[in-house]
């Protein structure tokens, strides 16, 4: 009977048993913007199409897609894994990329024409790697926690985000603004909203064995970014 005790015990206190919380929440814009134009590709475009999207800001009924959602504190733990970066019909699939420190970033090219994808990184080795059509896979893990910027230096317009965060505990909002955390230990943590465009929000959050709902609202976009 007392083994039994300890085993019911044992199970309650047991890592992402019923003692863990979730986060719930939406990222929103409650400022002005303009509609974005599309790039022109201009002698691209039979392989790339005579346009791409701007997905710089994407804003539906004020939900803000591609926000990072992340949760800092000590008590968080990684899990790695592998991740892709594509690079299709002229654009980055995807567009945000979110990983934890010590997984392992793949990028393949699925395009006819060559692309030479280059990564802004202070914290990680940077990647400037000319892709011929048919390439097989570059792989790198990245070591560090840091927002990595991508570009192609023969495609102006093609842009990707890659943020590497402590932990595994982050998640990007969908074309609604919505996003969700889960599994979370309970504790004290600070959640970051991150977007390239509308730079970083945070909040204090104190997560408990149930669901929490945090929402970021961006109230404008930052000076430096509007004058681009």
């Amino acid at each position: 009977m007392q083994l039994i005790s300890y085993l019911v015990i044992a199970m309650f206190l047991a890592p992402g048993s019923a003692f863990s919380g979730s986060i719930k929440g939406g990222a929103v814009f409650s400022g002005q913007i303009s509609q974005l134009k599309p790039y022109k590709t201009g002698k691209y475009k039979k392989a790339c199409g005579p346009e791409i999207p701007n997905e710089s800001i994407l804003v539906d009924n004020k939900g803000v897609k591609n926000v990072v959602i992340s949760l800092h504190g000590k008590k968080l733990k990684k899990k790695t894994g592998g991740y892709k970066l594509d690079q299709k019909k002229c654009q980055y699939e995807p567009h945000v990329i979110t990983m934890p420190v010590d997984s392992e970033l793949k990028i393949h090219t699925s395009d006819p024409i060559n692309h030479n994808i280059h990564t802004y990184s202070f914290e990680n080795d940077p990647i400037n790697i000319m892709f011929i059509p048919g390439q097989g896979a570059y792989s790198q893990e990245m070591e560090e926690a840091e927002i990595i910027k991508v570009e192609c230096d023969l495609h102006s317009w093609m842009r990707a985000w890659i943020v590497v965060t402590p932990n595994s505990y982050s998640a990007i909002s969908g074309s609604d603004g919505t996003f969700e955390i889960s599994d979370i230990p309970p504790g004290n943590y600070e959640l970051t909203a991150w977007h390239e465009t509308l730079g970083n929000l945070t909040r204090d959050v104190t997560v408990g064995d149930d669901e929490l709902n945090v929402n970021f609202n961006f109230l404008e976009v930052p000076q430096e970014e509007a004058r681009k």
